[in-house]
């Protein structure tokens, strides 16, 4: 699993708010290439389906500083486990309806009024499969920076109740994947 990619440098010696250009390997002709979705602030899992069932279910696992220092830059996936320690993330898996999903290992993110914070207002846990396409699509979303930081704060969620988005990703038709929070503009106070 790669990480996504923030489309805006940052600003790493300040605030590291986002800063007026794009990345190396993203444009606005890339982007508008690609689909842009919803943003879902919740947890990171790939489920393993077969037969409409759930044979394994994982979470993202993010390198820790030493790992980080001996260069393990990728998160990866880890079996969650059936203990309390992920009793939400099986909760998310048991109320979302796998019946009619193709074999396969999909990635999702995992949302719900147990899972961190619940920013999007949910009465209960489940999986969205964005690796399915199941994230709420937006149109029209401008693409420079000065756009984005007007536009952001002002979008209401297309999955949530009554709540803000957390930012767009876009999906490419390679499978790339391109991203921007509505925070990545505020100027990070810790």
């Amino acid at each position: 699993m790669k990480k996504i990619k923030t489309i805006f440098n940052r600003n790493w010696e300040g605030d590291k708010t986002v800063v007026d250009n794009f990345v190396e390997g993203v444009s606005s002709e890339i982007l508008s290439a690609a689909i842009p979705t919803e943003k879902l602030d919740g947890m990171n899992v790939r489920v393993t389906i077969r037969s409409g069932t759930c044979v394994r279910l994982e979470k993202r696992r993010n390198p820790d500083k030493i790992q980080k220092h001996k260069g393990i830059i990728e998160p990866w996936y880890v079996d969650a486990s059936i203990s309390s320690e992920d009793k939400w993330l099986n909760d998310a898996l048991a109320n979302t309806d796998l019946s009619k999903l193709p074999d396969g290992e999909w990635s999702g993110e995992a949302l719900g009024k147990n899972i961190q914070g619940n920013s999007l207002n949910l009465e209960n846990n489940r999986i969205v499969f964005f690796s399915l396409g199941q994230a709420p699509v937006f149109e029209n979303v401008p693409m420079t920076y000065v756009e984005l930081k007007e536009w952001l704060p002002k979008q209401k969620s297309k999955y949530g109740n009554n709540c803000g988005i957390e930012g767009i990703v876009w999906h490419g038709k390679d499978g790339e994947m391109f991203k921007i929070k509505t925070k990545d503009f505020v100027k990070d106070n810790r």
